[in-house]
């Protein structure tokens, strides 16, 4: 958390005062794909403030755009949650990620270049050198968004990165396991492999195959009745 702070600050620096929210708000992300931040637990705002730097304003106002997101949520007389989301509701939302993936498949093998290509398959060999879930998910997450920008379709991406970013604690649970961790990134090497073979219905079945089985290992894990 100390190197990830001084990073913060620095970036805080760097940055101009208007895009201090903007800044905050992909810290809060971070946070939360890392695993610093789970679903349920309180946004200090006055300690965040203080560890980054700034007033309160831009983190109040970083906070209101996460509540717009969806990531966060107001509590009355508590103030702002990381939001908590419901099995059901999570398993609705793969299935939202997995026709957005799909789409993103069939178009990323008409259009990506040789070049990204390769870029994804060292990737793919990064992932598969992870030793633990926290080093994993967040390089997992950065791989989705690069396939998805493969696609061309920046609209495409943002209604991914969108629904993705409610999912973050089903998914990191999902991957926990170094069994859940082999299988996804065999399932990457696929993917790349039919992008890269310029075959559009099998990369798109392969990207829709792909979030089904985090919805499937969701499923599996509720507790039965």
């Amino acid at each position: 958390m100390a190197d990830h702070t001084q990073a913060s600050r620095r970036r805080v620096v760097e940055r101009r005062p208007g895009s201090l929210p903007a800044m905050i708000v992909e810290d809060l992300e971070n946070l939360i794909i890392s695993g610093a931040l789970k679903g349920g637990d309180r946004i200090n705002e006055s300690a965040l403030a203080e560890r980054l730097g700034v007033s309160r304003g831009p983190v109040r106002e970083a906070c209101r755009r996460l509540e717009r997101g969806r990531l966060a949520e107001f509590r009355v007389n508590r103030g702002m949650f990381v939001r908590e989301i419901s099995a059901e509701q999570a398993a609705q939302l793969y299935d939202i990620r997995a026709g957005l993936f799909t789409l993103a498949g069939r178009l990323a093998a008409e259009n990506a270049a040789p070049a990204v290509l390769e870029a994804l398959t060292r990737q793919v060999a990064e992932l598969g050198r992870c030793p633990d879930i926290g080093h994993y998910y967040p390089r997992n997450v950065d791989l989705h968004r690069a396939l998805v920008a493969l696609s061309g379709n920046p609209r495409l991406g943002e209604l991914y990165d969108d629904t993705s970013k409610e999912l973050h604690l089903y998914r990191r649970q999902g991957l926990d396991s170094p069994e859940a961790r082999a299988v996804s990134n065999a399932q990457h090497e696929r993917i790349v492999a039919a992008i890269a073979a310029r075959d559009p219905t099998m990369a798109a079945k392969l990207m829709e195959e792909h979030i089904l089985t985090g919805k499937q290992r969701l499923l599996a894990a509720r507790p039965h009745a």
